[in-house]
Parts: structure tokens; sequence; C-alpha cells
């Protein structure tokens, strides 16, 4: 029996800009493994469809119609409108398996108000990689992670830097407007490989904007800091270059337990990433 392929519209998300993945790249935008068909031979795409079983697929194809045929695939599809999208990235779906992965879906509310907390930044991170979503309009969530990528600890990470800017510049503005606004406390979640994470509320605390000053505690010797740029160790001094440098470039502050998960080292002070794309 000849396997079915539906092409899907093609992923609005540049190529050039997903993030690199041992298979090909990986879609922020679609939380998705998107796979490089584009220089497989007839045999590689065989083989990807014949190890596949019935789920869907993301891939990045060119206009190979002969090919596609010679592999026994049919494309349920309008031809010319497919070749009109040379080398982009479609929903491939078959009736085989592609990379097993794990869905982490919440919501997100606010426990002063007991409001949902939209537009909100959700990341699954590894040392070497993360995987972004944005909360909808009702504080929801959905992330799909690889397998391949889940340790038996895991770190879900809430960052709401970007909302509580916004919220400065209108008290800044305003400054009397401070307890009607809404600052959110950037929350760490560590979670078990095994663990099922499905349409879970997390409520999340309200962060203070001044500061209290303390005691100072001196102690004989600081645990060290570690710093990664792209999963790869690099200087204290070579890391604040590139983010100096690079303001555009996703960065990260680990402490505490966190840190530990994702760093897999039991005795630091803090854990520090930095990614180029």
């Amino acid at each position: 029996m000849k396997n079915r392929i539906k092409i899907h519209n093609p992923c609005p998300e540049k190529w050039d800009d997903m993030q690199d993945f041992p298979s090909g790249k990986f879609c922020e935008k679609c939380s998705k493994c998107v796979i490089d068909l584009t220089d497989k031979t007839d045999q590689q795409i065989r083989d990807i469809i014949k190890a596949a079983n019935g789920k869907e697929i993301c891939g990045r194809i060119s206009t190979r119609p002969l090919a596609l045929a010679a592999a026994g695939i049919i494309l349920v599809t309008n031809l010319s409108f497919a070749q009109t999208q040379t080398k982009n990235s479609f929903n491939i779906t078959t009736e085989q398996k592609v990379t097993e992965i794990t869905k982490v879906s919440g919501k997100l509310i606010f426990k002063r108000t007991k409001k949902e907390i939209p537009n909100a930044e959700v990341f699954f991170i590894c040392k070497s990689k993360y995987i972004k979503t944005i909360s909808d309009e009702n504080g929801n969530f959905t992330l799909e992670i690889p397998n391949e990528m889940l340790e038996r600890k895991n770190v879900l990470y809430f960052d709401f830097e970007k909302l509580n800017n916004e919220v400065y510049k209108n008290l800044d503005k305003k400054p009397s407007h401070l307890m009607q606004d809404d600052i959110y406390e950037n929350t760490s979640i560590i979670f078990l490989k095994k663990e099922q994470i499905n349409e879970k509320e997390f409520q999340i605390d309200s962060q203070h904007r001044y500061l209290e000053l303390g005691a100072v505690v001196l102690t004989s010797e600081r645990p060290p800091d570690y710093y990664y740029s792209d999963g790869k160790s690099i200087s204290g001094k070579k890391f604040d270059q590139l983010k100096n440098e690079n303001p555009n470039y996703q960065y990260f502050l680990f402490t505490g337990k966190e840190a530990e998960v994702i760093s897999k080292k039991g005795d630091l002070s803090s854990l520090q990433l930095i990614f180029s794309n």
C-alpha cells in the first residue's frame, strides 16, 4: 500500500530563523521539529517515511515530483501550488511514525488577582537548546518537547520580562499607578521525565519592584559560576562580551536547583546561558 502525504499550508517561519536541531531545525512558532528533506535521496526519503508511525511530520521540501513518485508517495495536494513553494517548510501528515514527543500544557494565573496571564514567554530549557512558546489570550500554553531532549529532571521557565517592562514604562509616566499594575515574578518549575503536565494551572506570584537591603554574609569560598553559549562552555569575560554585543540573543540566569538540573553540576553559584537564535 502506498503512503499518502498531505501538504498543508507552508509554515510562515523562515528556515534560517529556526533553531538548529539534530534532524534539521526547530520551529518556535509551531513548537515542532522540522526535517530537512531537500538534500535527501529517494531511499532516505523512503526510510524516513517508513520509520514514521501515524504522527505528523514537519518537513522542508523542494519540488521533486519525480523523486517523490519514485519513493511511492502520492501527494494529496495541488501540485502546481507545491511547486511554487520550493524549499519551504510544510506540515506532512503520513500514516507512519516520526520523533516521539511529550506535550506539556498549562494555564498561567496571577495569584494576586486570579486573572489569566496572556503573552507570557514559556520556555523548556536545556544547556544547549531551548523551546519557546507564548501563552494565548486566556493564559494557556502548549509545548511539544522531543523525548530525546528530556532528562530525568527538567526545567520549565516562565519569563515575564517583556510584560513587566511594558508596565515599568507606564510607571515612569505615572508612578502612583504602581499598585494597579501586575508585576509578575519569573518562575521556574522542575518536573520529572515521566511526569504528566496536561492543562495544569500555574499560580504566579507578584514581583517586588523595590529591593530591601539586608545584612551582608561573607563565605570563605564561593561556588563557581558557569557560562554557556549555544551549549558550549566559555569564560565569564567572553560571555559578558557576547551578551553586550548581541542584545537580541536569548539570555537566561539560573541559581539553586534549576541551575543544577540544567547544568548537571552539583556545586555552582549560578548558571548563565546565551543562545544566538
